[in-house]
């Protein structure tokens, strides 16, 4: 018979042995009835650190921007904070919904699958899957959920005005806890205080999504309405802490459209997506397909989570939109004076460059042998005749841009005394 001691001894034996070995391990976490193993971190060299996201209402490509797609056969500018918003940061004319009406969308965008649900009205925490909130929560990130106008702000009887149709975390099951609950919060429309505060609090979060009202995301109002909602509320967002300081991206995209895809599938549901901040090139336009899959893959390629099921782990990821644009192609020019030499007199000469990275350098080839640098040279010709001037521009960007600008000046003897 073993002794008080003794059982004390190979208890503790037990208790080192199984410290040894949780400490050998990754830490593991179960999401429904697959085992996921997570090693995710946002590290600097991520496309971005901290994404918001804002979900619009009910209209196509060619309901919102028009003219930004020769397809639509349409100059009109029904929204144009929108449309400049396309046109300065990163725009994608083949993005695609999922289904109809609005929920599966919500639910695909949240848990990479419809999960069944081919209609609104489904509520609450009712879907028994796994979601987006597991991935980011098992890689130690943080996260908000807004809904404007909603009741039961941070708790789990948190009720925005459409329920689950326009806000999927209160359709799954497991973000029913005290924890997740009070990541879910009401923010006051039309200029949602709440929210904007969150982005320039001291601890930012890094996913925060925003589910504006039934007028402000253009479910029960115009085009013009939203688009006005917007050109309010984002200059809010790209001027916030988050995004002054951190690498940052704001998301806009659009649940449903009108079944029209003017960029190649026309039975496709093509609707905006755009894409704005300090991690978001300028200027960007790209006709790659994506879809509401692409969104969850890009989250996921880009902070190094686990897919949730086949169809995110097979989208393409909007990685493409992501870090600096290559500067436009580097340009000069150059005028001089008088316009119609004669030998014996200065020419000034007056160089001018525009695109590639600045400062520039500037050199001269006169035609005659004679060199000179700056933007603004002077040169006397001793000889008449047509010569070829050279104007050379060089840039600071790496890898360098070196253009060259030439012109005929013809030379006339000098007048008689």
């Amino acid at each position: 018979m073993k002794t008080g001691k003794e059982r004390r001894i190979r208890i503790i034996k037990l208790v080192l042995l199984m410290t040894v070995l949780l400490a050998s391990h990754t830490i593991n976490f179960e999401t429904g009835a697959t085992l996921q193993t997570v090693n995710a971190t946002v590290s600097s060299s991520a496309p971005f650190q901290y994404i918001v996201t804002i979900l619009m209402e009910n209209n196509g490509l060619c309901d919102v921007t028009p003219s930004l797609v020769s397809g639509c056969g349409s100059l009109s500018i029904p929204s144009p904070y929108l449309t400049t918003l396309a046109q300065t940061y990163g725009f994608n004319t083949h993005y695609t919904g999922i289904s109809h009406p609005s929920e599966p969308n919500y639910i695909a965008l949240f848990g990479g699958s419809t999960l069944g649900i081919s209609s609104d009205g489904n509520c609450c925490f009712q879907l028994n899957a796994p979601n987006l909130v597991d991935r980011l929560e098992a890689a130690g990130l943080t996260w908000k959920a807004f809904a404007e106008d909603a009741s039961g702000s941070g708790t789990c009887s948190f009720m925005p005005p459409r329920e689950g149709d326009h806000y999927p975390f209160i359709d799954f099951s497991d973000m029913k806890t005290s924890a997740r609950c009070a990541n879910m919060l009401t923010t006051t429309s039309p200029l949602d205080p709440e929210f904007v505060g969150a982005l320039n609090g001291a601890t930012l979060p890094n996913y925060v999504w925003l589910t504006p009202n039934d007028t402000d995301n253009m479910h029960s109002s115009s085009v013009a309405v939203g688009d006005a909602y917007l050109a309010t509320l984002v200059p809010l967002i790209l001027s916030s802490r988050m995004f002054t300081t951190q690498k940052a991206a704001l998301f806009i995209v659009f649940d449903e459209g009108s079944d029209v895809c003017p960029t190649g599938n026309s039975s496709s549901d093509c609707v905006v997506a755009e894409w704005a901040g300090p991690a978001v090139k300028k200027a960007y336009t790209s006709t790659t397909s994506y879809d509401h899959y692409s969104y969850l893959s890009t989250l996921e390629a880009s902070w190094n989570l686990p897919s949730l099921t086949s169809n995110d782990a097979s989208a393409t990821p909007m990685t493409e939109f992501f870090g600096t644009s290559p500067p436009p192609a580097l340009s000069a020019s150059f005028t001089y004076s008088p316009s119609s030499p004669q030998i014996g007199q200065t020419v000034s000469f007056t160089g001018s460059a525009s695109g590639g990275t600045q400062p520039y350098s500037y050199s001269w080839s006169f035609g005659d042998g004679s060199t000179g640098t700056g933007s603004s040279a002077k040169h006397t010709y001793s000889s008449a005749g047509t010569l070829t001037v050279a104007l050379t521009v060089k840039d600071n960007g790496s890898p360098q841009q070196t253009t060259t600008s030439q012109q005929s000046i013809t030379v006339s003897g000098a007048p008689p005394p």
